[in-house]
């Protein structure tokens, strides 16, 4: 176990040192002027000093302010991206738990009901689901409600962050693909499980249907649904931009997709410079959201099937 965390941990800081060394990267680029100063085109200049110093003038700048320092309204930023984030997690954390249990409780459905008349709403719809972009499945949601209020029959605030019904619809769009995701790996690992010989032995001996499926299916193939969790972190933790840009949700995500600037804006002879200092600090932050939940599930998984730790 403790290999496990050390192991994941050394992975995680390797990973956040080179995302801060790409964002370090120099914007040197050269401008091409026509008459008047209009622009004609743009070459980048990369040189590999200008690379170090940024590194070593950031560094410094963390050594001197003992943190990331503060924005030019004298507000310090690590206090700011932590409040955000906090806000962030309010629907995140809620979207991840739902996604898991709801998804494993989806998948056995699914499962239970593969071979009746109602199998149309288990695996082919989780797959439909699945296979609409989540920006589509946010925008009917959206459109639905509207219809409803135009009838008067709900008032729900979709747009911002300072009402529970912003809390609840942000955790409501986040975890549909999490839900989704796990319950169609649930529905393959229970049918991968069933075929296996231990399966039959204990039909064999008169084991009901349903002992079957939770203390032996369900049990032996929980590791294996615990190996895909990382992943659907991953693809919430990416669903999270869209969902707070386009809901307005001033969250980290929401922030931090206003702190990369522009690619397409400048002036001829300047670029228009994301904010650095605070994308560190979000990048941080995610990052360990990534390891927390990468180290819980292994551990998790540990718990569950000693051998899983030596892999």
């Amino acid at each position: 176990m403790i290999k496990t965390i050390s192991l994941r941990t050394a992975v995680w800081l390797f990973s956040f040192v080179i995302l801060v060394l790409l964002l370090l990267i120099p914007m040197d680029t050269v401008f091409e002027e026509g008459r008047g100063g209009s622009f004609m085109g743009a070459t980048y200049d990369y040189q590999i000093q200008n690379h170090v110093a940024n590194i070593q003038s950031f560094y410094t700048y963390i050594y001197e302010t003992g943190g990331l320092g503060t924005d030019e309204a004298g507000r310090p930023i690590v206090d700011q991206v932590t409040s955000v984030f906090l806000r962030s997690m309010l629907i995140f954390m809620p979207a991840i738990l739902i996604g898991f249990f709801v998804g494993i409780a989806k998948g056995i459905f699914d499962f239970n009901v593969r071979k009746t008349k109602a199998k149309f709403i288990g695996q082919p719809a989780t797959i439909g689901f699945l296979s609409v972009p989540d920006i589509a499945i946010i925008v009917f949601i959206q459109l639905m409600v509207l219809l409803l209020q135009s009838y008067g029959l709900v008032e729900i605030d979709l747009f911002g962050h300072d009402k529970i019904d912003n809390v609840l619809m942000n955790i409501l769009y986040l975890s549909i693909y999490p839900v989704m995701f796990i319950a169609n790996i649930t529905f393959k690992t229970l049918e991968t499980e069933q075929g296996l010989d231990y399966i039959r032995t204990a039909r064999s001996k008169g084991t009901g249907e349903l002992k079957i499926l939770y203390r032996h299916m369900l049990k032996n193939g929980l590791p294996k649904i615990l190996a895909y969790s990382n992943t659907m972190v991953l693809y919430t933790l990416s669903n999270l931009f869209i969902v707070e840009v386009f809901t307005e949700y001033r969250g980290a995500a929401f922030y931090m997709y206003h702190t990369l600037g522009s690619s397409t804006n400048f002036y001829v002879g300047a670029l228009i410079s994301p904010n650095i200092i605070s994308q560190i600090g979000y990048i941080f932050m995610f990052t360990l959201v990534i390891l927390a939940f990468s180290i819980v599930s292994g551990v998790a998984r540990s718990a569950i099937s000693p051998l899983e730790d030596e892999r």
